[in-house]
């Protein structure tokens, strides 16, 4: 079979592992398998004679690591001059304490092993091989090397000598879980300082990202490449990040789905930022990337858009575009939700683990324009970051016997619900002081919905489910069950006693709130995922908005699962949130690729319009008796500039403020006139 142009003689993938993470190690290269990645491509390292022998038995070629024959023959083949900190032979003072077992993040044998690793690559490194190190935490979904030499190097105009190392980033800095680093005196002085710098409390990613900022250099384009002086060509490291959503890390990808949002198969998925094996284990296996069986583990090989009723309307997409009102800047990563109280408060969430409370003040100058001051700052889940609120202002307490009295402040609100990635509900009193914490969901939380004039809230999660809780009752909790992808949005109707779900395997569902029954289920035919759906009490209709783009309106008491009308969007993005304005019948819509458009609903009540789109014929089947016995159009309402060049996450409509709000990727937070 003819080798591929990306397959090269002298490119290694070098990986390590010791016994408690075979199981890793093991499903990591099923993925080299599937792949078709030769097994002459790849170099296993173990570290303990049990992970030895255990891959042996499976009849998988791996080297036993031996720290002083690694240190030997580097020292020997060495072709560097001395490092900053002293010469090679000094790693051997820096000797760690493992073991066989799987070691978490942070402990001294997980650093340990971290710090074995770039002696390997040094090793292979000065033997003239370019590395390819992969943490074994990881899945392959693609050959990564498609993308260094084809994507990056040729898109690029790169020659394949031009970049030194291509490295993954994690949340703050770069990862030294996933690199490509090729061999040369530049590299192989990186390396060696690294070594020299490592001891028990500083471990290889630490003292990676020192060096790399004194001694790398950022090549974003050939521009910056050829600007470089002569002696920066020679003594300097050029490096290359790779792209967040086609080399996402585990925040990335399973907290944000930044991958997912845009409908792209990565090239690699790196699970890490969760802690424990068992965690990155459960993780695998809720995401479906968990290739192996308990008797591989235990030596027992086991060889073994839907189109159709589409509505296209003749709207125009020559708006003029609506300019933004005001900009806050305050929180230092994602905005994850946007919330106010009757009075005009602004509450705002971020990653960063933080929730602002802003107030409006008019400008003394232009009192049109008016600037928001924060009245107060906290952190709070400071295990994950906060992803829902509900804020119970002084006249929608909702029958809860538990509320706070007011302490004399001004922050507009009696008590605060708050949801989190940390699996976690807070429930605080008015001066952000923790009341109660609910707990029961094994992953993210990723919407909060509280029930009119009760004390239920609902919650849906990661981990497939629905949750039902009481504020008054901590021993309440009802789960519903049926979803077989993470529940991303939930809504309720207050009136027919119903709570509808939408999740990424692609569905709808209606449940009995009194019984946790499920009383329907649509096929939403919208890209897979269907991130955000509302309901409208008025007009008895669920809006739903999917990953291709599209936004749909279903009959909520039609059971023949037809949609009443499809709102082509022309974006070609996926949309992140959803609102709607009652009031008005506009939907707004918050799309990935950082647009933000408000669309028109028109309610034709004349029944003879039933022509204007497609589907109309089968609305009228006796079931529709109530005040969906009408038709529906759309038109493109207005064209907002949006968050440019970052991802709108999520949007808010205030009555208080009469502002439309959107928060996004670029910690920004937005305002617009309704």
């Amino acid at each position: 079979m003819e080798k591929k142009e990306y397959i090269k003689e002298n490119d290694k993938i070098v990986l390590m592992c010791n016994y408690g993470f075979r199981d890793m190690t093991l499903n990591l290269l099923k993925c080299f398998e599937k792949l078709s990645i030769d097994k002459s491509r790849y170099i296993l390292y173990c570290m303990d004679d049990k992970a030895y022998q255990f891959f042996n038995s499976l009849g998988i070629q791996s080297q036993q690591f031996s720290r002083d024959d690694v240190i030997n023959s580097s020292s020997t083949l060495s072709t560097s001059k001395s490092s900053t900190f002293g010469p090679p032979q000094f790693v051997n003072d820096n000797q760690g304490i493992y073991g066989e077992n799987a070691e978490s993040y942070g402990n001294i044998g997980f650093r340990a092993i971290c710090n074995e690793k770039p002696l390997v690559v040094l090793d292979v490194l000065k033997k003239g091989y370019n590395v390819l190190w992969t943490d074994t935490d990881i899945v392959w979904q693609r050959d990564p090397f498609i993308h260094f030499y084809q994507h990056i190097n040729q898109e690029s105009g790169f020659n394949d000598e031009d970049i030194d190392l291509y490295v993954q980033q994690d949340d703050d800095d770069i990862c030294a879980g996933f690199y490509f680093i090729r061999s040369n005196q530049r590299t192989i002085k990186f390396i060696e300082d690294t070594i020299s710098f490592l001891n028990p409390c500083i471990d290889d990613q630490i003292a990676m990202r020192l060096f790399l900022k004194s001694q790398g250099i950022n090549i974003k384009s050939n521009n910056i490449l050829l600007s470089i002086s002569e002696k920066d060509k020679k003594d300097k490291i050029r490096y290359r990040l790779l792209d967040k959503k086609l080399f996402p890390n585990g925040t990335n990808y399973f907290n944000l789905k930044i991958t997912q949002r845009d409908n792209i198969t990565p090239f690699i998925i790196h699970n890490n930022c969760i802690i424990g094996h068992r965690s990155k284990k459960e993780r695998f296996i809720e995401y479906g990337l968990w290739y192996i069986s308990d008797e591989e583990l235990n030596i027992n090989k086991n060889n073994n858009n839907n189109n159709t009723n589409n509505k296209n309307s003749n709207n125009s997409e020559n708006k003029e575009i609506k300019q933004f009102k005001n900009v806050l800047k305050n929180h230092i990563d994602i905005i994850t939700s946007i919330n106010s109280s009757d009075d005009g408060k602004l509450f705002t969430t971020s990653i960063d683990k933080s929730i602002k409370i802003w107030k409006y003040e008019n400008s003394k100058e232009n009192i049109d324009n008016g600037i928001f001051k924060i009245l107060k700052s906290k952190y709070i889940h400071k295990r994950g970051g906060i992803w829902s609120t509900f804020i119970f202002s002084n006249n929608n307490n909702n029958n809860n016997e538990n509320n706070e009295i007011k302490n004399g402040n001004d922050y507009g609100f009696e008590n605060l619900l708050t949801s989190s990635h940390d699996k976690t509900i807070q429930y605080w009193n008015n001066n952000l002081d923790a009341i109660q914490t609910f707990t029961g969901h094994t992953g993210i939380i990723n919407q909060l919905i509280v029930a009119p004039n009760s004390s239920y809230f609902f919650t849906c999660s990661d981990d497939n489910t629905i949750r039902q809780y009481d504020l008054n009752n901590i021993n309440f909790k009802r789960v519903f069950i049926g979803h077989n992808g993470w529940v991303s949005s939930i809504a309720i109707n207050k009136t027919s006693n119903i709570l509808y779900s939408s999740s990424n395997d692609g569905t709808i569902r209606f449940w009995d709130i009194n019984s946790g029954r499920c009383l329907n289920l649509i096929t939403g035919n919208q890209g897979g995922w269907i991130r955000k759906i509302i309901y409208s009490d008025d007009l008895n209709i669920l809006i739903s908005g999917g990953n291709d783009g599209t936004i749909k309106i279903w009959n909520c008491d039609n059971s023949n699962n037809q949609h009443l009308l499809r709102i082509n969007t022309n974006e070609n993005s996926s949309i992140n949130d959803l609102q709607f304005n009652g009031d008005t019948n506009l939907i707004y819509c918050a799309f990935e690729n950082g647009s933000l458009k408000s669309f028109k609903l028109i309610v034709n009540s004349d029944n003879n319009n039933n022509n204007n789109h497609n589907n109309n014929n089968n609305n009228n089947n006796g079931n529709n008796n109530n005040k969906n016995n009408k038709t529906l159009d759309y038109s493109l309402d207005k064209i907002y500039q949006g968050h440019l060049n970052s991802s709108i996450n999520c949007i808010h409509i205030s009555k208080s403020l009469n502002l439309l709000f959107s928060g996004g990727f670029d910690k920004q937070i937005k305002s617009w006139e309704l």
